[in-house]
């Protein structure tokens, strides 16, 4: 259990933050998901004046390998760059972190939070994931994202040590000879969750067990609309409270994965930005709208052009 946990955690822990939202809640957007500012589109050049140009990436956290097939704009703006950022760097030291984050303190169990009916609705949802009972016992609740939000296929690559895509795009880079940055910690991804309460996380295993039959359906419908570069799918998505269980704690949840994370990312982004050169591959979500990470440049003075 523990050697799933620590590959699992590893290559999706960037992921799962938009899973587990798409799973739990709004995005709290008012307009019509079609008048997103920067929803169509993947790839943006950033440039303040005459300044030098750099790059911003949408990414999606999927082992399909068609995504692998870079575009050429993409292709060309990775090489066009010596610096590449992405929110977390992959490290034995974050894998060990990330695992411990999601164990309970020994005197626990899962059970005891989540009550016996959840529980039991749980070891039935990812019996397919050969994980036994008291192994789950070991988990917090918000953990099990790792196991609800994905469809099988997913999961089941990441265990076969299939990289998603923002993992081979780290590579990637690496082989190019890139700078490689993190824009995060994996303390401050962690805190993400461990800042929820227990009913937050209980309320938040309930809505993924409601919504689980549908998860493949979904991913889907996402993943065909990221191929088009159309991210209002995904925006329209997580707009869907219809699931909701608790929608305050929804709010909570997507102010500190997006809205708070949003800002801390342009704010460390623009030193990057004004050495030129650079590229900067993210999570598909925190792009668009207005406290999206392309508004908030903007607002900073950048030109944005989208490229692809």
């Amino acid at each position: 259990m523990r050697r799933l946990l620590r590959t699992l955690s590893l290559r999706t822990v960037s992921g799962l933050l938009l899973a587990a939202l798409l799973a739990l809640g709004p995005i709290g957007i008012s307009r019509a998901a079609e008048d997103i500012r920067f929803g169509q589109g993947l790839l943006w050049q950033v440039q303040k004046e005459d300044g030098p140009a750099s790059y911003v990436l949408g990414t999606i956290h999927s082992t399909d390998d068609r995504l692998r097939d870079l575009p050429p704009e993409v292709d060309r703006a990775l090489d066009a760059s010596q610096t590449v950022a992405f929110e977390l760097i992959e490290n034995q030291e974050g894998q060990a972190l990330m695992a411990q984050a999601m164990q309970l303190p020994p005197q626990r169990q899962l059970e005891d939070i989540l009550g016996t009916e959840l529980f039991d609705r749980t070891v039935d949802a990812v019996s397919g994931f050969g994980v036994p009972a008291a192994a789950l016992q070991r988990l917090k609740p918000w953990a099990l994202s790792l196991f609800l939000v994905y469809p099988r296929i997913e999961v089941v690559r990441l265990q076969q040590g299939e990289p998603a895509f923002d993992s081979w795009l780290q590579a990637e880079a690496r082989r190019r000879g890139k700078r490689v940055l993190a824009l995060e910690t994996y303390e401050e991804q962690i805190t993400v969750f461990d800042g929820m309460s227990e009913a937050e996380q209980v309320a938040m295993v309930t809505d993924m067990l409601a919504d689980h039959a549908s998860i493949d359906a979904r991913f889907n419908r996402i993943f065909r609309a990221y191929l088009k570069g159309d991210l209002t799918v995904a925006m329209a998505e997580a707009n869907d409270v219809s699931q909701v269980s608790d929608v305050a704690a929804a709010e909570r949840f997507k102010a500190r994965l997006l809205d708070e994370r949003n800002r801390t990312m342009a704010l460390r982004i623009q030193p990057l930005f004004r050495a030129g050169s650079a590229f900067v591959a993210v999570g598909a979500a925190h792009l668009p709208g207005e406290v999206g990470v392309l508004a908030l440049l903007e607002a900073e003075g950048y030109r944005i052009s989208r490229i692809y």
